[in-house]
């Protein structure tokens, strides 16, 4: 979530993002099996234009591959007693991504990729930056620089506008949600069944348990980016929970986020963020 930057200091964010994805999904004219593990590199960079004003620069690496995570998550479903969706008999670690409509192959992947993703930039005007509460408005601009064939990236030009808030009920209680509106150009994937307007949003809550450490829990949903009655293609909502770490410049944090309602995105993801002001 874009955040004020109320210190007039630059910070630069590393970002890492590990989710398995694993489920076989068909409707009266669909089929899709997706069996795969990401893994994605951010780097963002933010520089504050003025007391109002920010940019923010955000660069990706990602693959795509059969990764080693699915016995790991058979175990963790089975311990806190989650659904495991389609795992049951399917080969271990495997990269299959298969798309078909009317019994025709639309998309299939079976190779390791990586590469550069979808370069993404954000201006903010913080309008509202008093102690116990902030507002700002983020306009974004993403580009296709990625590989659409290869998963790396959309192959759009898409523009977003997002409205964050956040306040501060205690010294130990903040809030914050998050409310955004995105545009998608023509994408190079299943671009007959793409809708061009998307809305996602986002609750959290932030709970310090001590001056430096706090935990942090937030509620995250999207809007179907296609026109499709598969679950994984449709609306999402997803659960993040874990703790973060401050000192006096940098701050650290690690999360894990499950898929609310089962296969309408990866089972499950791992987050580590590691950001410092300069």
């Amino acid at each position: 979530m874009p955040s004020a930057n109320q210190d007039g200091r630059q910070s630069l964010e590393i970002n890492y993002n590990l989710s398995n994805i694993s489920l076989d999904q068909h409707t009266a004219s669909e089929h899709v099996i997706v069996d795969a593990e990401l893994q994605r590199w951010q780097i963002s960079y933010s520089h504050p234009l003025n007391k109002a004003w920010t940019l923010i620069v955000d660069v990706p690496y990602q693959s795509i591959s059969g990764g080693s995570l699915d016995s790991f998550i058979e175990d963790f479903h089975r311990t806190f007693n989650l659904p495991d969706g389609n795992r049951k008999g399917w080969p271990r670690n495997r990269l299959y991504v298969d798309y078909a409509e009317n019994n025709r192959t639309i998309y299939h992947l079976d190779s390791t990729q990586a590469g550069i993703g979808d370069i993404a930039a954000q201006v903010g005007w913080h309008f509202d930056t008093s102690r116990s509460h902030t507002t700002s408005l983020w306009l974004g601009l993403k580009l296709p620089t990625g590989d659409a064939d290869h998963l790396m990236g959309s192959g759009s030009v898409d523009i977003s506008a997002t409205l964050a808030a956040g306040q501060t009920l205690n010294d130990d209680l903040h809030l914050y949600e998050q409310a955004s509106m995105s545009l998608l150009g023509n994408g190079s994937r299943l671009s007959e069944q793409q809708k061009h307007l998307v809305w996602s949003g986002a609750l959290g809550v932030s709970w310090a348990l001590t001056t430096k450490l706090d935990v942090v829990t937030q509620l995250q949903m999207h809007s179907a980016a296609f026109d499709s009655q598969l679950k994984i293609l449709g609306t999402s909502t997803q659960f993040a929970i874990g703790p973060r770490y401050r000192l006096q410049n940098w701050l650290m944090a690690l999360s894990i986020t499950e898929d609310v309602v089962p296969d309408s995105a990866p089972d499950v993801q791992f987050q580590f963020d590691l950001s410092h002001r300069f």
